[in-house]
């Protein structure tokens, strides 16, 4: 993710925009592919380009959009939303995590793994994608920000193997 996308996502907080009107955008641009071929190229005049934004997206994301494109950054609008996305969740304190395992958790093993992200990172909530994973064994794998925790039986019979390797 580039500096200034990054830049972007934070002003487009700032604005106040709805998380609605955002999400929406950026799943209008998901979907339809050729709206972000028109919105990137440098053929189409920015006229056309603005007309197209009046159109289709939500009335709170038409200004950003147009200056945007006016500034022919159109091509960074996933990364914008993402961190945009990503500053939201920073400012309500929100975590994201990835959990990988064999079988799904039950709610009572989410819950415990919710109560212990919240402690360990001390935010207010918690929004956990669960991810099947066969590779594991066994167990589960908790990825957030910059660390992992390995509770599989793949990590496990790795960590055995490396002691037994190293002596």
């Amino acid at each position: 993710m580039t500096q200034t996308s990054i830049n972007y996502g934070i002003v487009l907080y700032e604005l106040s925009v709805p998380q609605e009107a955002a999400e929406t955008s950026r799943r209008i641009l998901e979907e339809v592919k050729e709206l972000s071929k028109v919105l990137e190229s440098p053929v189409v005049p920015f006229d056309e380009k603005e007309k197209v934004i009046g159109r289709i997206f939500p009335e709170e994301m038409k200004n950003f959009l147009c200056v945007v494109c006016k500034y022919a950054h159109a091509a960074l609008l996933p990364e914008i939303f993402q961190a945009y996305q990503d500053y939201y969740n920073e400012q309500h304190k929100i975590l994201t995590a990835d959990l990988h395992c064999v079988a799904p958790p039950t709610e009572e093993q989410l819950e415990g793994i919710r109560k212990f992200l919240l402690k360990k990172y001390q935010m207010q909530d918690a929004k956990i994608r669960i991810i099947k994973d066969e590779s594991l064994v066994g167990g589960f794998l908790i990825r957030t920000r910059d660390q992992e925790f390995d509770y599989s039986l793949k990590g496990r019979i790795n960590a055995l193997q490396q002691k037994l390797i190293w002596r």
